[in-house]
């Protein structure tokens, strides 16, 4: 369907191009325990007018994704007179990937539009990062390459709303609703799937 709506587009429709750039606020659906981490996307991106209202806009962008869990535990250091030791773990998910969405937009009003549409992601790397604290103390960090954990292609449904101003500007918020789990080996109550909020400003040429 959106390479069809695509075709229709380019075969009838005056085409501007752009790029953009913004935040992700991204977490894991479908899990437990999963917190928000910030990161970027940017890329470019290329609109179709089929009519007044109605417009078609494939995109490609460099996305850095992904999740935080965050806990603790304590043990007893028989060594220092059975002191209690607090441990607090951070692990980090990175993921980054290229997406691509194509999006239907519909003008609202002047200058609001609605964009709805399916998004492919391509996995480029996925890295874990491993902080621990024992009482306030980190005495670990390191980074583990976790990609051959994580699958190659992931599928989103795209909802969101941008506005045109300035004629060129354009600013825009939208969430990614993950369809697919991010992980190869998924578990019933770990069945991981992307859920990113993008606040972006884009550029119309």
């Amino acid at each position: 369907m959106p390479v069809a709506l695509l075709g229709i587009a380019t075969a009838n429709a005056q085409i501007k191009f752009g790029a953009k750039a913004g935040v992700n606020l991204s977490t894991f659906t479908n899990t437990e325990d999963a917190k928000m981490k910030f990161g970027f996307h940017a890329g470019g991106f290329a609109e179709f007018m089929i009519s007044n209202r109605i417009s078609i806009q494939p995109e490609l962008l460099y996305s850095t994704q992904g999740a935080i869990y965050s806990y603790s535990y304590s043990y007893l250091d028989e060594n220092e007179e059975d002191d209690i030791i607090n441990v607090d773990v951070d692990e980090t998910i990175n993921l980054d990937y290229i997406n691509l969405p194509v999006l239907l937009k519909v003008k609202l009003i002047e200058g609001l539009s609605l964009e709805v549409g399916p998004q492919i992601g391509f996995l480029l790397s996925a890295k874990n990062k491993l902080e621990e604290k024992e009482n306030g103390v980190k005495v670990l960090s390191e980074t583990e390459d976790i990609k051959d954990q994580y699958k190659t292609f992931d599928v989103t449904a795209v909802l969101g709303l941008s506005y045109t101003f300035a004629e060129k500007f354009i600013a825009g918020v939208r969430y990614n609703f993950g369809l697919t789990t991010v992980i190869k080996q998924a578990e019933e109550n770990h069945n991981p799937k992307n859920g990113i909020i993008q606040i972006s400003l884009g550029y119309k040429f």
